[in-house]
């Protein structure tokens, strides 16, 4: 297990995001506090520690996953370390014709799946924001202690939409993408990804590859101008 190098804060939730196939820690996962609707980037060993309070919804996610929701409970908070377990896509549920055609990138083929996955979860039954085990598909949210079946509904598809645009940020805005561009240290990737992660409605507007190469170029400037400085 990887050794956590962060220390343990009041209201901080402190843990370990793995691949649920091999139990491999997941590089730069995001982590969304769904009341905040801030975004933290775990390390590159998965580790992770982003402030919350009781009752809040969490979100964990990472390229090629289902993402996993979480509601905080003062339990939770309290334990030393938590290990979170992302189920990876498959895309079993897509036409191999997809793939031969190559009309969908790897965001659109993730997201498709996601999407049928999390359909299928609200028609058949409720899944638990959180267990044990937490090697199920995670992407079902429990709402009943916060909303009616009807408003619970309704919230539920805006909170997977709003999961959704995060990891088309992680799609566009990812650590191999931007090691392109500048030779980081792992610490000082990690700090230029949680600084400078651009928003969704930005990057809807800048599609192409050239629009990220200049978007980088900028913030890099002002980084490690202000690295100099430090």
């Amino acid at each position: 297990m990887a050794s956590l190098s962060y220390s343990q804060q009041k209201n901080n939730l402190i843990g370990l995001i793995r691949d649920s196939s091999n139990n491999e820690p997941l590089p730069y996962a995001t982590i969304i506090n769904l009341y905040t609707n801030k975004t933290t980037i775990a390390n590159k060993q998965g580790v992770f520690s982003v402030p919350v309070k009781a009752d809040q919804l969490i979100s964990f996610a990472s390229m090629g996953y289902n993402f996993d929701t979480l509601r905080v409970t003062g339990k939770l908070l309290s334990k030393d370390t938590l290990i979170i377990l992302l189920s990876p896509l498959t895309h079993k549920l897509l036409d191999i014709t997809v793939y031969a055609s190559k009309k969908y990138n790897a965001y659109q083929l993730d997201s498709m799946e996601r999407r049928k996955d999390f359909f299928r979860t609200m028609t058949e039954h409720t899944q638990p924001v959180f267990s044990n085990a937490n090697s199920g598909p995670g992407i079902g949210f429990n709402l009943d202690h916060f909303y009616s079946r009807e408003k619970k509904k309704r919230k539920s598809i805006s909170l997977f939409d709003e999961i959704e645009n995060e990891q088309y940020i992680n799609y566009r805005f990812n650590p191999e993408e931007i090691s392109k561009y500048a030779s980081f240290t792992t610490d000082s990737l990690l700090l230029f990804m949680q600084q400078y992660r651009p928003s969704y409605n930005w990057l809807r507007k800048h599609t192409n590859e050239e629009d990220i190469l200049y978007y980088v170029n900028d913030k890099l400037k002002i980084f490690f101008k202000r690295k100099e400085k430090n």
